[in-house]
């Protein structure tokens, strides 16, 4: 079963917004317009997300204490909707875990809810869902092979990120290749939501039994790998290049790896976990959520069992919410030697020789 949310509102622009952040969550949405019908849904049904946004001080309350009665939702995270005047200590007594002040803007929202997603109580992914960064093109009517950016997936549906705005009710292709694969993987399906940065999800539309095989596997094998800390995958051929900086031609070859890696900004001791996607022997791809500014100074960390990387470097490409391009600082020789090393372990791991494409 999916976790789901529950929207009580009558304001259109509300159930919006917020119906796009819970869904960016990988929350089912329901909405609901009438208080006695929602208290008869959550009291039944589990919701792990309730959102109240009630005209009425009262109303907001009679709904938070109805919420946390015993019923199936009374450990759901509750979400009021309020204006700025209202008593919030009121609404926190009656049971409220987070307040949001009308009119609900996106980016507030987005940031508020996730800073609360501890509390929510999810069920578990029928799949898991990881990031990858991968360029992909996608089609739909009057639209062919437009380019996108593959941002996470899993064997239910994915995130790209792309500058045209999706249709809501039409099928869309995609044609993409997963880090370390030869192969192309063609597959359909309907956006679920957008949001105003060029970030869409997407739910497949009729998996083949041997497509969703082929995700299941893959996804399996690098969420494993992942937390062993280090996998690489090189696809045979020729490695395409990375830019040293965004302005360069791409001279050097790159060479596509999942490497864990912790990545300190220069002068904090504070790590940031996160995946390098390629390496070069002038830079990497670092894939993170939350990437530093262009210029930032950072140092970058990988080991594995018997083999201890690190060099600093300049952040010099940044893609919001999902990675950053990073050059390599002025090497000596025993660092260069280290690149090297670490792309000999890339080289390393085995590669396919399958067919280049793979339609389902």
């Amino acid at each position: 079963m999916s976790s789901r949310a529950l929207l009580i509102s009558g304001d259109s622009a509300t159930l919006q917004v917020l119906g796009q952040v819970l869904a960016e969550m990988d929350l089912t949405i329901e909405p609901c317009s009438d208080a006695g019908a929602a208290v008869r849904k959550f009291t039944a049904q589990r919701f792990e997300v309730v959102v109240i946004d009630s005209p009425e001080l009262h109303s907001a309350q009679e709904l938070l204490q109805a919420l946390r009665r015993p019923n199936a939702s009374q450990n759901s995270l509750a979400i009021c909707v309020l204006d700025v005047q209202t008593n919030v200590r009121a609404v926190f007594a009656a049971g409220a875990n987070l307040i949001l002040y009308r009119p609900v803007v996106p980016e507030r929202a987005r940031a508020s809810i996730r800073a609360a997603g501890h509390l929510i109580r999810r069920e578990k992914r029928r799949a898991p869902r990881l990031p990858v960064h991968a360029d992909a093109t996608i089609s739909y009517p009057a639209v062919e092979s437009a380019p996108a950016t593959l941002v996470d997936l899993s064997e239910d549906g994915l995130a790209i990120q792309c500058e045209r705005q999706l249709p809501a009710k039409s099928k869309i292709y995609f044609r993409f290749a997963l880090p370390g694969q030869m192969k192309w993987i063609q597959l359909s399906g309907e956006t679920v939501w957008q949001d105003s940065t060029g970030r869409a999800g997407i739910r497949f539309i009729d998996v083949p039994q041997t497509a969703r095989r082929f995700l299941k596997d893959w996804l399996s094998s690098r969420s494993s790998l992942q937390e062993s800390k280090v996998r690489v995958d090189l696809p045979v051929g020729r490695p395409g290049p990375l830019p040293s900086s965004p302005n360069d031609r791409r001279v050097e070859s790159r060479h596509a790896c999942q490497l864990g890696a912790e990545v300190y900004r220069s002068g904090s001791d504070v790590p940031n976990r996160c995946t390098l996607t390629d390496i070069s022997s002038g830079g990497c791809y670092v894939e993170t959520t939350s990437p530093f500014e262009t210029g930032a100074n950072v140092e970058i960390v990988i080991k594995t069992h018997d083999f201890r990387f690190k060099s600093r470097g300049v952040v010099q490409v940044v893609n919001r919410g999902f990675g950053m391009g990073v050059e390599f600082a002025t090497q000596t020789s025993e660092q260069r030697e280290q690149v090297q090393q670490l792309i000999k372990i890339v080289f390393a791991a085995r590669a396919l020789d399958a067919d280049p494409v793979l339609r389902f």
